[in-house]
């Protein structure tokens, strides 16, 4: 799935070919979410095409200090407010605090054996100094 929906209707749930900086929109309600699933949220809509997001604003930071192991510590996480969804991602930059706007600074596997890729973010240029 890359920017509609499987070839049976429903999301593919993890689905590693759409990309980290995608969000998802139901097609019967409007509905928007970011983390995939099979239906829409509200109306159960098994219809979904998937839009890219540009940047956001960053309306909470926290740091993780005690973490699994092959974690880095701090862990330093955001709750980002993209078009019409937000999302938890981890901060690929130090500096970065509420207000800031942040952009997707790719994909990254928190351990090596997991299956699958988590968002990370970063700021737009010349925002965080």
């Amino acid at each position: 799935m890359s920017d509609a929906t499987s070839t049976d209707g429903a999301v593919d749930r993890f689905d590693e070919s759409v990309a980290v900086d995608r969000a998802f929109r139901c097609t019967d309600c409007g509905r928007r979410w970011y983390y995939q699933r099979r239906r829409c949220p509200d109306c159960s809509g098994t219809d979904a095409t998937t839009y890219a997001l540009e940047t956001g604003v960053l309306v909470a930071v926290t740091s993780v200090e005690t973490t699994p192991p092959d974690v880095r510590s701090p862990n330093r996480l955001g709750l980002a407010r993209f078009d019409g969804v937000q999302l938890i991602a981890q901060l690929a930059d130090e500096v970065l605090s509420v207000g800031d706007a942040v952009e997707f600074a790719g994909a990254y596997r928190l351990r090596d054996e997991q299956e699958r890729s988590r968002p990370r973010l970063s700021a737009v240029d010349g925002d965080s100094e």
